[in-house]
């Protein structure tokens, strides 16, 4: 019995020995490699690291569009240099140029329309009227006349009654004509009448502004550059139709790339050690034999879900991250947009704070 007791304690310590001298082999094995693929370190003692992008000299420029048409022409080509106000894209737009004649065909004609209205009252309207009120007059004083002398007859039978009933009602009538007429004369002397003027003033308004929504309408089918830029890259041809959602597939993306920025991500738990006046110096992934020092420009301040991952496993992805935006101190080493780079800047830990 004892003999036996003995006998496992010493195979149990054995099979403990083995698998503490296996442990020990493997934790060497694990460092020797970690050294062989990352024998570079942080140029600080105490550090921040992050992950940054290259990106042009104020940001990557995406450039959508407000319309969706037929692609007729791209005038440019990636590499190339654009001005501000260059035209980048340009959309079918034959049925917006026919738009664009009437509607100003119908300006022309609310403009002629307000100049008539305007010169009112014409000297031939004026002429005419004031004839119509001598008539009238005329036929006034004949049909008075005539009534008087059925009413002077000294035998009312020499006339019947149904005579001497139409002379009165000839009289009555050019009456009624003749204060038409006065009324129309008048009419043509007061000239235009205010509310019609105001509405021949609007209609001008309201033709003009057609006009011009009609050019904003055209204007939308040539997309311009709004800077001085490189062609980033393009993607979209002449004959097709841009996405639906040019904010998520833009037409072509542009940048200055006479100086570039690095958009760095530092992990949320960093962000308390992170200072903006720190040094700070970038390397590109997988070759460290240049560094590049960065300047700092500024902070977009909210927090974001990571997208740059280093692909290290132990690396977390479920956090969020602050984007620090740095200008890049270039030198003979070519540097491209889109680029990875590891980033680290010099920060300070608190003793009770041992860094991660």
């Amino acid at each position: 019995m004892n003999k036996n007791y003995y006998y496992i304690i010493f195979i149990v310590s054995l099979c403990f020995l083995l698998l503490l001298f296996f442990y020990i082999g493997h934790q060497d094995k694990s460092t020797s490699i970690e050294t062989e693929t990352n024998p570079f370190s942080s140029p600080f003692k105490t550090f921040v690291f992050g992950v940054g992008v290259v990106e042009a000299g104020g940001g990557n420029i995406n450039i959508g569009a407000s319309i969706n048409r037929i692609v007729e022409k791209v005038p440019v080509i990636v590499g190339g240099k654009v001005k501000k106000g260059d035209e980048l894209v340009k959309f079918e737009s034959n049925d917006l140029q026919a738009e664009v004649m009437l509607r100003e065909l119908d300006y022309q004609l609310a403009l002629a329309n307000l100049k008539k209205v305007k010169a009112l009252p014409r000297s031939e309207d004026l002429t005419a009227a004031e004839a119509n009120f001598k008539n009238a007059e005329l036929d006034v004083e004949q049909a008075y006349t005539q009534n008087e002398m059925v009413k002077n007859l000294k035998d009312s039978r020499a006339l019947s009654r149904e005579e001497s009933n139409r002379r009165a009602f000839s009289y009555q009538l050019a009456l009624a004509k003749q204060q038409q007429a006065q009324a129309a004369l008048n009419k043509v002397k007061a000239g235009t009448w205010k509310p019609d003027l105001d509405i021949a003033q609007l209609k001008v308004l309201q033709a003009k502004a057609q006009v011009m929504q009609s050019k904003s309408n055209l204007q939308r089918t040539i997309v311009k550059s709004p800077d001085d830029a490189t062609i980033l890259q393009i993607k979209i041809r002449e004959g097709e139709v841009p996405s639906n959602d040019t904010s998520r597939v833009p037409l072509m993306i542009i940048g200055n790339t006479d100086e570039l920025n690095l958009k760095v991500s530092i992990n949320q738990y960093d962000v308390p050690h992170f200072r903006s006046d720190a040094q700070a110096v970038a390397f590109l992934q997988g070759d460290r034999q240049y560094k590049f020092p960065l300047e700092f420009i500024r902070i977009e301040p909210i927090l974001v879900n990571k997208e740059n991952l280093t692909n290290d496993i132990s690396e977390k992805v479920d956090t969020d991250v602050l984007n620090i935006i740095y200008r890049i101190k270039l030198g003979d080493q070519p540097v491209f947009i889109g680029q990875q780079m590891d980033v680290y800047i010099e920060a300070k830990y608190s003793d009770n704070k041992p860094q991660e």
